[in-house]
């Protein structure tokens, strides 16, 4: 219960950091603001809580991502990280084309 809890926690983190840092300064972009700041690491971040937020959310306590031990990952811990990777390259890939579109270097 704790698990799934924790997982809408972060799911609701996620979001908010989106919208903060992300959907802002596209909205300014699209609004012809002279300069926007957005921050990079963000394009990690809301990956990392969309899907592990994702699968706490679904799974709970049963999602083993990593040893019991936890000095190692587990094979759903890595395809958890690298679905992240694929996530932030993809994220920033899009918000990037989405800026040189309107005109920001």
């Amino acid at each position: 219960m704790w698990a799934r809890l924790g997982g809408l926690a972060i799911l609701l983190t996620g979001a908010a950091i989106f919208y903060v840092f992300l959907w802002w300064p596209l909205q300014q972009a699209q609004a012809a603001v002279p300069q926007v700041h957005y921050e990079l690491r963000v394009f990690a971040l809301v990956p990392l809580c969309l899907v592990f937020g994702l699968a706490f959310l679904i799974f709970g306590e049963s999602f083993d991502y990593r040893t019991p031990n936890h000095d190692n990952l587990t094979a759903k811990g890595w395809a958890a990280f690298a679905l992240v990777a694929v996530l932030s390259f993809v994220g920033w890939w899009w918000f990037d084309t989405q800026f040189t579109a309107l005109g920001y270097q």
